[in-house]
């Protein structure tokens, strides 16, 4: 007897009157109703062309003895294993290739053979035997798709997608149990009906191309709850089934009937129904019914061609009701394609049927569209490259229905080397449904299979510490922020860690992470699951979900040490900011907005060269450069003290210190004018340096922002700002679009280019600096300043502006000609 893990459903593959046998390449072979051949022979090539394929192979093996020479051998081999092939028996099957191949029936066998090694996962024995292949049929445009299908396959097993994929052992039979679909009312998901050719069936006769019943359609619903491991609902209970039980007679005939599906309110059901006779297949049709209390109206037939001898199956209505998706090989299709159709009320008929085309349809079949509400059309096929036998695949819809995208396999485990069928999903997301596949480990033939896609969660954990000696802040307030304004609040331990769960948040969103503490400066950080590979996530089973653990561990300033700002740098003698101290000084921009309530001192320092008071009035010069520049960023003037240091604070080496000139210098060392003089070379010059610094000073933390006073009972007068808005910049820091850079600066794009002289033909980079204040007062600005233009030097310029080119060089002493970019604003006075 035959396994029958290795049968296939004969209602779901072969609702054609038209042999899929008849469109793979044969050999030409003696035909089999003249009258020499013997009469055994006769009756097996009958059964082979009535499909009828168990019985086939038991009478070609039969009357093998009586074939008429090697040639005919050959072809009786060749159709055993087809037949093998037809009712999944790919062991056998590919035996039998392998067998008429080395008897002479031609390159095909050998094809086949390779085929049937896909079909049983032996991916590196079917690449082989289609690399032979090609050799001899170097033009046959199959066996590069199917080479890659192979390499493919062995990829999607090493690197699983997160779906779970359960037999449902309560439900499934050791017949065949194939295509669920829901059957409860609307937004419900706990009623499903299938098809079955399990034992009880209407249909007594045995399917002569399977060796089982005729298969009719069952209903189950959910009953209760048992104990097993985490699963979808995250709790530790597991969906329990009800007996199937068949609908009534109006459905169950002695035909074949299954794959169906219903309309939105689940009152109206389409199901398919094939015709079976001995030695006669008579087709499928497409049949429309109605729930009439508890029963079903007689149902009625749904005409969807001219030709009534045309076959038809496999219906799927969209999740609106208006298209109605279906498979069949009418219309010229190749093989079994799948077509959509929609109904003409005026005219109280289907309109004729249109092709998919070639983003679903291919050389092979395609089988159980289905239309879910997440905007794909999921379908299963045996021609698009996948693991083996037909494989599951979904291809994006557009508003008409169509597909606009090339199809899409869904991969292991929904797909294996094995026949994986049909798909439903419930709700509007593809995380929750039920296929059908005859994988190992089945309980008998074709079973069903729930489907969980198991989700993807994230925690997150850091350590805080001081900037200062490295120690742990205790106590520290960290406040967890999502885009969508949802948040969430924790403190650090004595060890200075804090930890969030996965509670608070969910995949493809970006989080702010903000860092509070009483004498320490605010700070914050980005965390993100946008984008996290599955590479990165850990499979917590006794749980079911994966885990990916964030980390973000920060440092804190104590507001009583000077913060040293890195790069802001001056030329020799010079105050003018360089892009390089922009970029620092945004850092302190960043600080001031994060700590609305702190006053601070920007002091800059300088070495013990030059003299004393010459050191005071450069460094003066160059902490109010620095200030005027925050101020420029938005940040209240009356938080800002400008303190020119000169030479008097020579730098000390911090505990931990891990910044320039560590590894000459120890913790505690002071860089004075003696020391310094005691050394050498790069020693002293690196002394030199981290005496002339910049850093800020936390002066006090109780400021509060200026604000009109407020009389009881009188609404508060606010002062019109007088004259002219002052014209504020935005810096360009990174790559960035018009579009983005306008987001950011708070203006629109068309303003943004009108303020800056229409930027035609002018590219972003990083360090531009744009005028960002529609009505802005830069009269001042604009009259020390040039914006360049496209083929500008330095020539073209002095010309223009009827200057000497020495003098604007010596205004722009950091920027050379070939500096110089369209859009970039130079010095003039």
């Amino acid at each position: 007897m035959l396994d029958l893990k290795k049968i296939l459903f004969a209602l779901l593959l072969t609702f054609s009157t038209t042999l899929v046998y008849s469109q793979e390449k044969t050999e030409e072979t003696e035909d089999p109703k003249k009258e020499s051949i013997h009469k055994k022979l006769k009756d097996a090539y009958a059964a082979f062309d009535a499909a009828e394929y168990t019985e086939a192979i038991e009478r070609f093996k039969d009357a093998m003895s009586k074939a008429d020479g090697r040639k005919q051998k050959a072809d009786i081999t060749y159709k055993i294993a087809y037949s093998y092939k037809k009712i999944r028996d790919a062991k056998n099957a590919s035996n039998n290739f392998k067998r008429a191949y080395k008897m002479g029936y031609g390159a095909e066998a050998l094809y086949q053979q390779a085929e049937m090694e896909r079909f049983q996962g032996e991916y590196e024995d079917a690449i082989e035997i289609y690399q032979e292949f090609k050799k001899e049929v170097p033009t046959d445009k199959r066996v590069d798709i199917a080479i890659q299908s192979c390499k493919d396959a062995i990829e999607w097993k090493d690197n699983p997608t997160r779906y779970e994929v359960t037999n449902l052992e309560d439900v499934n039979s050791r017949e065949n149990d194939v295509a669920l679909a829901y059957s409860a009312k609307i937004n419900r998901y706990d009623e499903l009906m299938f098809g079955s050719m399990r034992e009880g069936s209407t249909g007594s006769d045995e399917d002569g191309w399977t060796g089982q019943s005729f298969s009719d359609i069952y209903e189950i619903k959910a009953e209760a709850k048992k104990k097993g491991r985490k699963n979808k609902g995250g709790d530790d209970e597991e969906m329990s089934w009800s007996t199937p039980q068949p609908l009534d007679e109006v459905i169950n005939t002695e035909d074949h009937e299954g794959s169906l599906t219903f309309d939105s309110r689940r009152k109206t059901m389409y199901f398919t129904r094939c015709v079976v006779i001995k030695r006669a297949h008579m087709g499928c049709q497409i049949l429309m019914t109605k729930k009439q209390g508890q029963s079903w109206q007689a149902p009625e037939t749904v005409v969807l061609t001219n030709d009534s001898s045309e076959s038809v199956g496999h219906p799927s209505l969209s999740p609106d009701d208006e298209i109605l998706y279906f498979s069949g090989n009418i219309l010229n299709a190749k093989g079994k394609d799948i077509f959509m159709t929609t109904y003409n009320r005026r005219e109280k008929k289907w309109n004729t049927p249109t092709n998919l085309g070639p983003m679903v349809n291919s050389d092979g079949d395609e089988y159980y569209p289905y239309a879910h509400a997440d905007g794909y059309l999921y379908f299963s096929s045996d021609g698009h490259a996948g693991m083996g036998g037909f494989d599951l695949f979904r291809v994006k819809l557009d508003e008409s229905g169509m597909p606009v995208s090339e199809a899409e396999n869904l991969k292991y485990p929904i797909n294996t080397y094995s026949d994986d069928l049909s798909i439903i999903f419930e709700g509007e997301t593809a995380e929750r449904g039920f296929l059908t596949s005859d994988r190992d480990g089945g309980k008998g033939g074709l079973d069903l299979y729930s489907v969980y896609l198991v989700p993807k969660q994230f925690t997150l954990e850091g350590v805080v510490t001081s900037i200062k000696n490295g120690e742990p802040v205790m106590s520290a307030t960290v406040k967890l922020t999502g885009a969508d304004g949802t948040s969430a609040t924790v403190l650090t331990d004595e060890d200075g860690k804090y930890f969030f769960s996965i509670e608070n948040f969910v995949e493809g969103e970006t989080y702010k992470v903000s860092f509070e503490k009483e004498k320490f400066l605010n700070n914050s950080g980005d965390v993100t699951t946008v984008g996290v590979p599955l590479s990165a996530f850990e499979l917590l089973e006794d749980e079911n979900y994966y885990l990916h653990k964030l980390r973000l561990n920060k440092k804190m300033d104590p507001i009583e040490i000077p913060i040293v700002l890195p790069n802001v740098l001056f030329d020799l003698g010079k105050w003018d900011l360089r892009p390089e101290a922009r970029a620092s000084l945004d850092t302190v921009v960043e600080i001031l907005n994060e700590n609305p309530n702190i006053v601070i001192a920007l002091r800059s320092h300088t070495d013990y060269r030059d003299t004393h008071e010459r050191n005071k009035i450069l460094s003066q010069k160059r902490a109010d450069t620095c200030v005027k520049y925050i101020i420029s960023k938005g940040i209240a003037a009356d938080r800002l003290d400008p303190e020119g240091m000169g030479e008097d604070e020579p730098f000390v080496i911090p505990e931990n210190y891990d910044g320039f000139g560590k590894e000459y210098f120890k913790e505690g060392q002071e860089m004075t004018e003696s020391y310094v003089k005691s050394l050498s070379g790069a020693k002293a010059e690196a002394g030199n340096q981290l005496n002339r610094r910049t850093d800020f000073k936390v002066l006090r933390d109780d400021y509060v922002p200026n604000a009109p006073v407020v009389v009881e009972g009188e609404t508060p007068a606010v002062d019109k700002p007088k004259g002219p808005v002052k014209g504020e910049f935005f810096e360009v820091a990174k790559p960035m679009s018009w579009g983005r850079i306008a987001k950011e600066a708070g203006i629109s794009v068309r303003d943004l280019k009108t303020l800056n002289g229409g930027l035609r033909g002018v590219r972003p980079f990083p360090g531009m600096i744009l005028k960002s204040t529609v009505d802005g007062d830069y009269s001042e600005f604009d009259a020390s300043h040039y914006m360049v233009e496209r083929k500008d030097d330095y020539d073209k310029i002095a010309e223009k502006l009827g200057m000497e080119k020495d003098v604007l060089e010596e205004l722009n002493p950091d920027v050379s000609d070939k500096d110089l970019q369209p859009g970039m604003y130079i010095k003039i006075k």
